[in-house]
């Protein structure tokens, strides 16, 4: 039933509606598939649509250099990418929050902190084509060493 009614929902808001695989954790939104593949497409063109409540954040076709062909190119999209940058952002910390960078973190507990996986956005307009607006995902990637702070343990 309650698979239905999100289908409903997502039809009535004209958005496409992906349900989420058996198992998905409680409480992380799912993805909205907005395009099925970058090929031939603008560097504005949205691949996926990830939430942090009401916050929206894009990731872009983007360039060799950002976005959903620089994760590929990086060798950063692959197994369970997708999943991790949704709980990422859903729920990670954000160390950094300044005018054209914002940086989600997941973040282990432990002395010192670990950096599980970190995503980095410019939720402003990107600086080349101000009609791309938020740039939204730069890159994403598990950190080698992961190391969060210093910390006092």
């Amino acid at each position: 039933m309650k698979t239905f009614v999100e289908a409903a929902v997502a039809a009535a808001l004209c958005v496409p509606f992906i349900a989420a695989p058996a198992g998905a954790e409680e409480g992380v939104p799912k993805l909205v598939k907005a395009a099925a593949s970058c090929n031939g497409k603008s560097k504005k063109t949205i691949f996926r649509k990830y939430y942090r409540g009401p916050v929206m954040v894009p990731l872009r076709c983007g360039t060799k250099s950002w976005g959903y062909r620089h994760m590929v190119a990086r060798g950063h999209w692959k197994g369970g990418v997708d999943a991790k940058i949704s709980k990422t952002i859903w729920s990670g910390t954000i160390p950094v929050d300044k005018k054209g960078q914002r940086i989600y973190e997941r973040i282990q507990l432990q002395c010192p902190p670990k950096v599980l996986f970190r995503v980095v956005t410019n939720p402003d307009k990107y600086g080349k084509d101000k009609r791309i607006d938020p740039q939204g995902i730069i890159t994403a990637y598990r950190p080698k060493g992961g190391k969060a702070g210093s910390g006092n343990c």
